[in-house]
């Protein structure tokens, strides 16, 4: 197969892991030639043993009618930062690519956007459409008809029912579950564990409490319910 060449924009934990990901997928189209970061953050000259350069000069280096870029970075200020870097790397003249691990169940009739990275074991159901700048980690659920917005983040064991839609600038965490032909406004703080069934307005937070700690220590309520 022939590859693509690739140049990642970060170097954080979000980076390592798409950089990890496209080279443990042998259907990966991808070939990660370097990194870049704005020069405040350059604090090394190489990752991986590929050179990591400053993105105010980036083009320099890798020129954009030449090699893509991936913006691999995390959901601060709920996912902005990562959609103001696409736009500046578009800007500079850059195609954003896009990475779907083959891993993952995404039928030929989904539409997944640009600079979106979909890892392995994820399902996305038929007809669904996911949009720009979105992330959606190993485990997550799209369902049939659903319809992602642009700059989101899909944490693992997430699930969303079909026919619904996520509001751009979103966050759904570990293990939340969006009900059936749900509307979530943009940029919803949807927390772990959290189970919502009817539509949200705009900016909504749902939060559910931890599990409180129990009366007993570990070795007393070992012994008492007989694990041991």
């Amino acid at each position: 197969m022939h590859k693509e060449d690739i140049v990642i924009f970060g170097t954080s934990k979000v980076a390592e892991i798409v950089y990890s990901c496209i080279l443990d997928d042998p259907e990966s189209r991808w070939n990660p030639v370097g990194f870049t970061v704005d020069g405040t953050y350059l604090t090394e000259g190489g990752k991986f043993g590929l050179p990591v350069v400053d993105f105010e000069t980036v083009e320099e280096n890798f020129s954009p009618q030449k090699y893509k870029m991936i913006v691999a970075m995390g959901y601060h200020g709920m996912n902005e930062v990562r959609a103001r870097k696409c736009g500046e790397a578009k800007a500079k003249g850059y195609q954003l690519a896009s990475f779907v691990h083959s891993g993952a169940d995404v039928p030929g009739n989904a539409v997944v956007g640009e600079n979106t990275i979909i890892l392995n074991n994820v399902s996305v159901g038929p007809f669904a459409k996911v949009g720009d700048n979105v992330c959606i980690y190993s485990g997550a659920t799209v369902s049939h008809h659903t319809e992602i917005g642009s700059h989101v983040w899909i944490t693992s064991g997430t699930v969303i029912g079909g026919n619904s839609r996520i509001g751009d600038n979103c966050f759904l965490g570990i293990n939340s579950t969006i009900g059936h032909n749900i509307s979530i406004g943009s940029k919803n703080f949807i927390g772990a564990g959290a189970v919502v069934t009817k539509s949200t307005e705009n900016d909504a937070v749902y939060i559910v409490a931890d599990t409180p700690k129990y009366r007993l220590n570990t070795d007393r309520f070992i012994k008492m319910f007989r694990f041991d």
